[in-house]
């Protein structure tokens, strides 16, 4: 089936939960004690293997009003990351001589955008659980992961996370694709179930692998593994595409 069918419509993927709190600060002070803190970044890309990429993100506001950050074993534009606060309405991460390095959205738990270079960026909050343990609970509740809707367990490859570029999948679910990687980020359309996707990139977070990929004019990011209705965790696509025709 082609990407084509992709709809650029909001809509709400029946029986798949999403749990979000989003942080609506009413003051400065309340936004920052609600990021500050240790996060660390998702993808490899930015981290002087093996160690992960942390960026310590400060409450104290410079002359300029901006809050330093200390980062650790990070390298390319996390690297030239020395201070965060809010420009045009959005937490911004700058660098040494103010200049924006981008701009982010999210919650306690993750933050998200995208770079001036155009690089994804994918923080989570380090110590803070989120999704990730409720699939784990899910995961162990129910024995495994759920193919899908189905009650077929999903083996390990299928479950595992997909090749980091240009994956090949298949869609298992109606499937909710978001603007950012994170449950909180806008709906910019669905997937139909059997619907083949090919990917741009995939980053593997706590809560599994996020992928994003082009449909149409939109680009946005689809999620490995999901919680239906609450109890049940589940695979959301295949790994591969079966090839049509003989």
């Amino acid at each position: 089936m082609k990407v084509a069918r992709f709809l650029t419509v909001v809509l709400v993927v029946a029986g798949m939960s999403f749990p979000a709190t989003v942080v609506r600060a009413q003051s400065v002070d309340q936004f920052v004690q609600a990021f500050s803190g240790t996060w660390q970044l998702v993808d490899a890309r930015y981290s002087n293997l093996p160690s992960t990429c942390h960026m310590a993100l400060g409450s104290t506001a410079d002359a300029n009003g901006r809050f330093a950050i200390k980062g650790l074993g990070c390298r390319g534009d996390a690297a030239l990351v020395s201070s965060w606060g809010v420009s045009e309405g959005q937490m911004a991460l700058f660098d040494a001589a103010g200049a924006v390095i981008a701009r982010l959205g999210g919650n306690q738990r993750r933050i998200s955008g995208t770079s001036v270079s155009g690089a994804p960026l994918i923080f989570e909050k380090v110590g803070v659980a989120g999704t990730a343990a409720m699939l784990k609970t899910a995961k162990r509740a129910g024995g495994c992961f759920y193919s899908g809707f189905t009650s077929k367990c999903a083996d390990a490859a299928q479950a595992a996370p997909p090749a980091p570029e240009g994956a090949s999948v298949q869609v298992l679910v109606n499937l909710n694709v978001r603007a950012e990687a994170r449950d909180d980020a806008e709906v910019v359309g669905v997937v139909p179930s059997q619907t083949c996707v090919t990917t741009e990139l995939c980053m593997t977070a706590t809560d599994g692998a996020w992928c994003r990929a082009k449909f149409g004019e939109r680009t946005g990011w689809m999620r490995k593994l999901a919680l239906r209705q609450n109890r049940w965790a589940i695979v959301t696509f295949d790994n591969s595409c079966p090839k049509q025709g003989g």
